[in-house]
């Protein structure tokens, strides 16, 4: 099911991949098809978590000819290592070998992907077509910060995310507030906004001699004050 979920989101991501050739479960090997990007992606299963030189090897190793004969492909090929935990609170035994995999400079660049047999399960519920609608569900979000070690359908969405990194996160559209319409409303609130059109008249009538307005404003609270006397 996670390679179902990642060839779809990556079909309709910019770089609009298109899957090339897959052997057996181990290796996808994906390439882009958008005319913007020279970009290729390998999805790659391991049982365990390898040293960046053993992995790059491996890669290399069984990338079809055609592939690695491109010119992005020393450059611009992404390597996503799909780790199965047991649980998904053991990964706390297994960070510092994503961290050198994933800060491994030479050959690709890597991510790890880990999630546990209880996320594939909770996956296998999900429709990809929602995928995009769940990961902007600000309650799902609150309750995966609370317990972020726990398997739940946020926790293993949001990290396909982050670790496919030609996703980003969507966005609805919303129109914005009118910006002066906001400060005059706090202005208002807070009192100054008869203070601030006096200033904008006078600014209006004296232009921009700072001085002039500071002069004028004082003069004309002296004239106020003497008529109310």
């Amino acid at each position: 099911m996670i390679n179902k979920i990642i060839t779809a989101l990556s079909s309709t991501s910019p770089c609009q991949f298109k899957l090339v050739k897959q052997e057996s479960e181990i290796f996808s090997f994906y390439q882009a098809t958008s005319p913007c990007y020279q970009r290729l992606l390998v999805v790659v299963h391991v049982e365990k978590l390898m040293q960046p030189s053993e992995l790059n090897q491996w890669v290399l190793a069984n990338t079809p000819d055609e592939l690695r004969e491109l010119p992005a492909f020393a450059k611009n090929t992404d390597v996503v290592v799909l780790f199965r935990l047991e649980s998904l609170a053991d990964i706390v035994n297994y960070e510092y070998k994503v961290f050198s995999l994933e800060e491994d400079a030479y050959s690709f660049k890597k991510h790890v992907l880990y999630y546990s047999q209880e996320e594939l399960t909770i996956l296998d519920k999900i429709d990809t077509n929602s995928i995009s609608d769940l990961i902007k569900d600000q309650n799902k979000f609150s309750l995966y910060k609370k317990s972020p070690l726990e398997e739940s359908e946020y926790g293993i969405v949001s990290r396909i995310f982050i670790k496919l990194p030609f996703l980003s996160i969507p966005v609805d559209e919303s129109e914005l507030d009118d910006p002066c319409l906001l400060a005059d409303t706090e202005l208002q609130e807070s009192g100054l906004l008869e203070l601030t059109n006096e200033f904008e008249s006078l600014l209006a009538s004296v232009g921009s001699d700072y001085e002039a307005i500071v002069e004028e404003y004082i003069r004309g609270k002296m004239a106020n004050s003497q008529a109310e006397d």
